[in-house]
């Protein structure tokens, strides 16, 4: 189904509902930011930017992209499984950022007793899980 873009973008309070429903949908979606004006408080946010409409992308940029895909992805997967760096890397945002720090400590503790799955097509041990 093609879409007239060029009505929608004329037609100032369709693009302004457009507008309100799209902010109402992000911080339904947690898409949030603390504010400047109260940085360390998780009560009062806002949404985090965002655009109504995709934007046009140079092909040449797009190819760039492209070709350092899977390099990225690589580099990626090996700082993930690199927990020394991590932590190295981290410690000043776990020190400030709640969130950030339960995420890390969930991690430690994975890393801790290990990654564990039990699926019912599957026999599990004792506890229920089955180590992989």
């Amino acid at each position: 189904m093609a879409t007239n873009w060029g009505n929608l973008l004329q037609d100032e309070q369709q693009l302004e509902e457009l507008a309100r429903q799209a902010v109402d949908r992000a911080l339904a979606e947690g898409v949030l930011l603390r504010t400047s004006q109260e940085p360390t408080s998780s009560d009062v946010v806002s949404y985090a930017p965002f655009t109504l409409f995709p934007s046009l992308v140079p092909s040449a940029l797009l190819e760039q992209a492209y070709a350092v895909q899977m390099d990225f992805n690589l580099l990626v997967d090996a700082v993930s499984q690199n927990a020394a760096f991590l932590e190295q890397t981290l410690a000043s945002t776990i020190k400030r950022d709640d969130f950030t720090a339960r995420l890390f400590d969930i991690h430690k503790q994975v890393l801790k007793e290990g990654i564990a799955q039990c699926s019912g097509a599957t026999d599990c041990s004792r506890e229920g899980k089955k180590h992989i």
